[in-house]
């Protein structure tokens, strides 16, 4: 992974990505090629005597502008639209809910998305008939605590159901 894609601040002990400094980031590091180029063209052509270095040095540097722009580009939109987050991201949430939704059944109908530096998060989490309401809220903010301090900031909604809606297969089963 590029180091600029990675980009992250830490703000207040939280993870937040920033569409704008990667894209900042991104700029400085197309402006130090430039530099390179001009400055190996500038030192090579007259050692060399061989002119047509200044133009393929030009087109290097072109396909790299466009490169990185449409790099640039592509992460732009895809926050814009709310792209789907990979399956490693979404692998991590599956793994906090099982880890932190115990006393809970099953969890199912997982939905998340990402626009720019906030999750957005929805599933069902069935829980046994009889727990009363604050043990299942105190499950639901346990999970909720724990998926923000993976995430940052994420706006998460659990719809609590109970066991008779369990789905039983292609669903995250809890211990």
């Amino acid at each position: 992974m590029n180091l600029v894609w990675g980009l992250t601040l830490r703000r207040a002990g939280r993870r937040h990505r920033s569409p704008a400094l990667s894209a900042s980031g991104t700029h400085v590091l197309s402006d130090v090629w430039t530099t390179v180029a001009l400055v190996t063209g500038v030192a090579l052509i007259p050692l060399t005597g061989w002119e047509r270095l200044d133009s393929v040095l030009s087109a290097l540097v072109a396909f790299n502008v466009l490169r990185m722009g449409f790099g640039m580009t592509r992460q732009s939109i895809g926050g814009l639209m709310d792209e789907a987050p990979d399956a490693e991201t979404v692998e991590l949430v599956r793994a906090v809910i099982a880890e932190t939704a115990e006393g809970a059944i099953e969890a199912h109908d997982l939905r998340f998305r990402r626009a720019a530096d906030t999750s957005f998060i929805e599933f069902h989490l069935v829980v046994p008939g009889a727990m009363t309401v604050q043990d299942a809220h105190t499950i639901c903010d346990r999970v909720e605590h724990a998926l923000r301090r993976q995430l940052g900031r994420a706006l998460i909604h659990i719809h609590v159901e109970p066991e008779e809606k369990a789905k039983h297969s292609g669903v995250l089963v809890l211990p």
